[in-house]
């Protein structure tokens, strides 16, 4: 038994290292690029990947009977999948602003800059792909929103997610 633990963890870490691995190569390829607007590029190839997972992960869950419900299961289930853990912390006012917390976010565990530079300057561009992840899986689960990522102190990162009243698909 000890031993199947170890090689669940030991796939599960190659898993995330393959994962961490890859964002970074995405990133770093599309902002070395000459693109107009790789931030754009970024948090497009998030939304679509958000959008296939959040189906894959949500395909046996039953009906959202709300907003909370939607972003509740994103930051369990959804997360877990994604990033091996659940968000840390969900604060909302209730009129559809969601700030979901991650106080170790793994993306940007390993930011590093240059003298002059700034962390939470650097990771701005690594937040792109998952704050697209984050709209594409909310998307596919019936709530059009935008996303965006704050930095306080890395590695806490603050996905702030704004529904919007207007094209809600769930009903209160």
């Amino acid at each position: 038994v000890k031993q199947h633990h170890l090689m669940a963890k030991s796939k599960r870490e190659v898993s995330e290292s393959s994962f961490d691995f890859l964002h970074y190569s995405i990133v770093d390829t599309f902002s070395s690029a000459t693109r107009a607007h790789p931030e754009k590029d970024l948090e497009l190839i998030g939304f679509q990947v958000g959008q296939k997972l959040a189906e894959r992960y949500a395909k046996d869950k039953a009906v959202f009977e709300n907003d909370l419900a939607v972003i509740t299961f994103l930051c369990k289930d959804f997360w877990t999948e994604v990033y091996g853990k659940q968000m840390d912390k969900l604060r909302t006012n209730h009129k559809g602003v969601f700030e979901l917390q991650d106080h170790r976010f793994r993306s940007v565990l390993r930011i590093s800059t240059g003298p002059e530079g700034n962390a939470g300057d650097a990771a701005k561009k690594y937040l792109e792909l998952p704050c697209g992840m984050v709209r594409g899986a909310l998307t596919s689960l019936g709530l059009n929103a935008s996303v965006r990522a704050e930095t306080t102190g890395l590695p806490c990162v603050v996905f702030v997610v704004h529904v919007h009243e207007s094209s809600r698909s769930i009903k209160q």
